[in-house]
């Protein structure tokens, strides 16, 4: 198995990577980005909020009353 990485921040990248994907013998791994991957050990290790409703979540991340 070969891995490739390929900057899709540009036209040329975007076309190989659509061009590739149109490809039987070839799957398409797509890794999290850095800030997903934070959160993603963040649920992980258990350091999530829990809120009652969309105004709580406001009221913890904010401190304040969100209207």
């Amino acid at each position: 198995m070969t891995y490739i990485a390929i900057d899709e921040h540009n036209a040329e990248g975007k076309k190989l990577v659509a061009f590739l994907k149109t490809q039987s013998y070839i799957e398409i791994l797509e890794e999290p980005n850095a800030t997903t991957r934070k959160a993603i050990k963040n649920v992980e290790a258990g350091k999530v909020r829990k809120a009652k409703n969309p105004e709580d979540i406001f009221h913890q991340v904010l401190g304040r009353q969100y209207q």
